[in-house]
């Protein structure tokens, strides 16, 4: 009986690291979706198992709007550096790329390849 419960421990610490390594590494809008999903379960279960402040918590994460890191209500409101001009060390070509990038409509800010340059060799 203990060989089976050591294989079921393993395969569960293998379930929960990927699903972590998913829902931290997945789209945002997978993370909304599983935060919704289970808020709602928890929504349905008794009373008695007292999830409902679990079920509001996840709610609210679930309809946290996307900021830059998640961690506080106002950084993705305000319209800083990223609505701003582009950096002004870049050359003409790779300015006008990134600005373009970021005035863009998405929920992600895209930056060209091109305009990541390389730390310079001492």
């Amino acid at each position: 009986m203990s060989h089976v419960l050591d294989n079921l421990l393993v395969v569960a610490a293998l379930l929960a690291s990927a699903v972590y390594a998913l829902f931290k590494l997945g789209p945002r809008a997978l993370r909304r979706a599983a935060l919704s999903r289970v808020a709602g379960w928890a929504v349905r279960t008794p009373g008695w198992f007292g999830l409902r402040s679990l079920a509001a918590r996840l709610d609210a994460a679930a309809r946290q709007p996307s900021g830059s890191c998640g961690g506080c209500d106002n950084c993705g409101s305000e319209g800083g550096a990223a609505q701003g001009s582009p950096p002004t060390n870049l050359p003409a070509s790779d300015s006008a790329s990134l600005s373009a990038a970021l005035s863009g409509n998405g929920s992600e800010i895209k930056i060209p390849l091109a305009s990541i340059g390389r730390r310079q060799q001492r």
